[in-house]
């Protein structure tokens, strides 16, 4: 529930921060190939040179416009960047597992030119995935053999069976020294396609330094399944982007953050620190340390210039969760002064006074609660009443100053006040806290009076039914 809550709050408050993509095409020429080869490089909005990039490389065929944009609508996925380059396959007649001269020529460009030149023009990272479909996947299945280090993730769709030969299934890992991923995905094809498939998966799945997925798709044909699979497939690509280690023991709070951010950052580059600081939270038994080194985490997290106001109150959150009330008020109040101190937001003010309400009404604080309401109230008052609601009522709950809460309320009756954005008129619920303060006050005819206005509106309403049944 609590990861919920902050992955729909960020989806909720950032519509503006959705990822899309732009084209750039170019035209590479290759001293192996003695030819310019047209590419397609899709680069991911905001793109900046500063920022580094994970990049995927699809071979022989091209949906790389597709990989892109269900890239940029996964927050699972970091910004990346993803290459398409008009090369030839060199074995489209299947008689060999190798390349022709003309295949090899294309795969020296990729190994030694394609790649050097993303590195040195975007600024990318060494985690590269290559994908590919039908014959795509035979081509990268002979990088699997022959140079697997050279990507870290193969995704391989609809898988080409080889007619001519019989394949060596141990050639597939006897070259893999590093930790690597393999995806195979597996359409309604051909018998011999998925038999070699599955052949391969059982194959591969031998090697310690491969972890594999197989996963079939019965409503995809042999030249759609990407289409289909592409989603299961990054996800297990970025399988650890979403996860980080475990804090050891002795490590203090800030060289723990410090120290899984620099891993992050070196491995994909960009991070999407609203799931990053969340599994901090997650992993750093943060309620084991004392207030002064969360807030001095606080203090760390609010420096770093890619963290928004939306992250503080997150952290936030997940302290109040924690009943870290001390800690939650300074990750509210840091990102009321994040949004000030750099004016860009996904947050608005309002909602962070009221997260603040709820850390002091939470901690017994009811006179500090009331005071940020106000406070609240009087900073937002001319965009948004939201906080009045809230203050009338608290008056009543709290028994702070009943008739004093009836008053404010009543107020919202006759102004027209706009509540939170979603209330333009009286509704049922603000009749039906008036109504609880006249209980309160022991009045029944007013209760009876504002129980019905709020049953008009909504005949529903569970607490004016309960309120007028009482009083039978």
């Amino acid at each position: 529930m609590k990861r919920l809550f902050v992955v729909f709050l960020t989806l909720l408050l950032m519509p503006t921060l959705l990822k899309a993509q732009s084209l750039v095409t170019k035209k590479i020429f290759s001293t192996y190939v003695n030819d310019s080869i047209p590419i397609k490089i899709w680069l991911p909005k905001n793109y900046s040179k500063s920022e580094k990039y994970p990049v995927i490389y699809e071979f022989i065929y091209d949906h790389a416009n597709y990989i892109a944009a269900t890239a940029s609508n996964m927050w699972d996925v970091p910004n990346l960047i993803v290459v398409w380059a008009q090369i030839e396959g060199g074995n489209e007649d299947y008689k060999s597992p190798n390349l022709t001269n003309a295949g090899m020529k294309y795969y020296a460009f990729v190994k030694n030119e394609l790649i050097n030149y993303l590195s040195q023009e975007y600024n990318t990272t060494n985690f590269r995935i290559a994908v590919g479909l039908s014959q795509g996947a035979d081509y990268i299945n002979y990088i699997l053999r022959n140079d697997p280090s050279l990507f870290s993730s193969y995704l391989a769709f609809s898988l080409e069976y080889p007619i001519y030969y019989t394949p060596n299934f141990s050639s597939y890992t006897a070259k893999i020294k590093d930790s690597l991923s393999y995806f195979i995905a597996i359409a309604n094809d051909e018998d011999e396609r998925m038999k070699f498939a599955n052949q391969l998966f059982d194959s591969l799945n031998l090697s310690p330094y491969l972890k594999i997925k197989k996963e079939s798709y019965p409503k995809a044909s042999h030249s759609y399944s990407i289409l289909y699979a592409l989603p299961d497939a990054l996800l297990f690509a970025f399988e650890d982007y979403n996860i980080v280690r475990q804090k050891l023991s002795g490590e203090s709070l800030i060289s723990y953050y410090t120290s899984v951010l620099k891993e992050k950052k070196e491995k994909f580059g960009n991070i999407n620190y609203h799931q990053f600081l969340y599994q901090v939270l997650q992993s750093s038994n943060i309620e084991k340390y004392s207030v002064n080194e969360i807030d001095n985490f606080i203090d760390t997290v609010y420096s770093s210039k890619e963290v928004m106001d939306i992250d503080l109150v997150n952290i936030g959150y997940g302290l109040r969760t924690k009943k870290l009330y001390q800690n939650a008020e300074k990750a509210y109040q840091m990102a009321l002064l994040k949004k000030q101190n750099t004016g860009i937001t996904a947050m608005d003010n309002l909602t962070i006074y009221f997260q603040l309400f709820k850390v002091y009404d939470l901690d017994g604080k009811t006179d500090e609660a009331l005071k940020i309401l106000q406070d609240g109230y009087n900073k937002t008052k001319e965009k948004d009443e939201g906080l009045l609601y809230t203050i009338g009522y608290y008056y009543i709950d709290k028994k702070i100053d009943i008739n004093k809460g009836i008053e404010i309320l009543k107020s919202m009756l006759k102004d027209k006040h706009t509540v939170s954005n979603f209330w333009t008129k009286p509704s049922d619920e603000v009749y039906t806290k008036i109504a609880i303060g006249y209980w309160e006050l022991k009045n029944k005819k007013q209760v009876k009076i504002f129980a019905d206005k709020a049953l008009e509106i909504n005949p529903k309403n569970e607490t004016a039914l309960k309120l007028k049944a009482s009083m039978n």
